[in-house]
């Protein structure tokens, strides 16, 4: 999940083999370094923990909340103009000794950079935000290289492997913050089905706007943008309500899209969601949430004549649009002050469940559920280990399309019944801003199960 007012990631390739491309990385790679914020590890680790200003508490490397420290103090006279530069750089590598369609390795990586301007104090503004965020990734996929499984087992590949622009908004606070409106290029996921806890692991299932939910919904994931306006009514301070329209373009992840801001597309992205913060000690998060995508979908089993298609070859037949409901919740369960206010040791879990409609959906339904225990050892405060159970249940009339279709032509297509994930994730946090993450991953029914082993083991590791 994203926070808000912080960039963080999601996933594919294509690489830059002009010497331009090489350059623009390099600056791109320059720029990060520069700017470097406190690592997403480190950020969901803490939870919102506050965090001391751009030096920390003492200038030297380890102890400073950013690679670059303070700049002489220009960086918190940036902050109280109401200036936040941030960038991040994440790496992440996965090779599978077990199981796929071929063992072998692969590595991809981001570097996001951007800033968020706070109007209220730069321009008396009050409530006004703006947020621009830029990320290049390049790499390649394990899965689809090796694997050939739906959930990529690197979440940072995708979205055309390219340098795009991922957000462009305005953000505006009205009414003691009862009312927030958010207007421009953003992804959906950026403000949708998405909780801080569930991004505490590499596999692409479950960051930010759930992968199997984005698959059936035709909505955008981090770094992929999108046209459109977002409003939250804040009741009370522990329950709101949010809704928003957004342009619907099935090409925006596309390589040759990384700048393309135009109004195309097939329809609307309508979300609505419910949600509830409980707590102060033991916070927690439950929501509940539906969506119609207005664009033409084809149906996954019916021909045009309302026939079986894999049994008859004709085009599927066209449904106005899709739709797709879902629920989600983290809760803490256990946590032990250490010395002073912050940081906290503790249990904290999540789950979550979706259901695609029947016409239209690839998977029917799909659940998770995981735990992120922060505080492993003695002095290690800010480590978490993490697991991760995943299932997705393909949609049994695309599953029955694929049978047919292997009555008239044996062997054309893979039949697709569930894949489910396994992660185990351990985050040590060398610094504020520097964190290295191993993890083991074990897929079951990789993709289409009858085209090669259905178990698979990966040895990976984020940085």
């Amino acid at each position: 999940m994203r926070k808000s007012w912080i960039a963080y990631p999601s996933r594919a390739f294509n690489r830059d083999r002009s010497h331009s491309g090489r350059a623009l990385r390099l600056l791109v790679l320059g720029l990060a370094l520069l700017y470097a914020s406190p690592s997403k590890g480190q950020q969901g680790a803490e939870s919102g923990a506050n965090q001391e200003g751009a030096s920390g508490p003492s200038d030297d490397g380890l102890n400073r909340t950013t690679l670059s420290g303070d700049w002489g103090g220009e960086r918190t006279r940036l902050e109280k103009a109401g200036i936040n530069l941030r960038a991040h750089f994440l790496t992440e590598s996965a090779a599978n000794p077990i199981g796929g369609k071929s063992q072998t390795t692969r590595h991809t990586q981001q570097v996001d950079f951007g800033a968020d301007i706070d109007l209220g104090r730069l321009i008396d503004i009050s409530g006004g935000r703006v947020q621009i965020t830029f990320t290049d990734r390049v790499g390649r996929s394990l899965s689809a290289d090796a694997i050939g499984n739906q959930f990529a087992v690197q979440q940072l590949y995708g979205a055309g492997q390219n340098f795009r622009l991922a957000e462009l908004n305005y953000q505006q606070n009205l009414f003691a913050d009862k009312l927030i409106v958010d207007l421009g290029w953003s992804p959906v996921g950026d403000h949708f089905a998405s909780l801080p806890v569930l991004c505490d692991f590499q596999n692409g299932f479950i960051c930010g706007h759930l992968n199997g939910m984005t698959i059936n919904s035709g909505a955008q994931n981090f770094p992929t943008g999108q046209w459109g306006a977002r409003i939250t009514v804040n009741p009370k301070k522990e329950f709101y309500v949010s809704t928003g329209i957004f342009k619907v373009n099935p090409n925006a992840s596309d390589s040759d899209k990384g700048f393309d801001l135009s109004f195309q597309g097939t329809g609307v992205f309508v979300p609505v969601e419910l949600g509830w913060l409980t707590g102060r000690e033991m916070q927690g998060t439950y929501k509940v949430g539906a969506y119609y995508n207005s664009s033409p979908t084809p149906d996954v089993f019916t021909d045009v004549n309302g026939n079986p298609a894999g049994l008859t070859g004709e085009p599927f037949a066209t449904r106005n649009g899709r739709s797709g409901v879902y629920a989600m919740a983290d809760q803490w369960i256990h946590r032990r002050r250490t010395q002073g206010p912050e940081p906290r040791r503790g249990l904290r879990i999540g789950a979550v469940a979706g259901l695609g409609d029947r016409a239209t959906a690839t998977f029917r339904y799909f659940l998770a559920g995981g735990g992120v225990y922060q505080g492993t050892f003695k002095h290690r405060d800010h480590d978490f280990v993490s697991l991760l159970v995943a299932h997705a249940h393909y949609n049994d009339r695309l599953t029955r399309y694929q049978e047919d279709r292997n009555v008239v032509a044996p062997g054309t297509v893979g039949i697709q019944h569930y894949e489910n994930i396994l992660e185990a994730d351990y985050n040590a946090q060398i610094a504020r801003w520097f964190s290295f993450r191993p993890n083991l991953q074990y897929v079951l029914n990789p993709g289409a199960p009858e085209t090669f082993r259905t178990h698979l083991s990966l040895v990976c590791i984020r940085v």
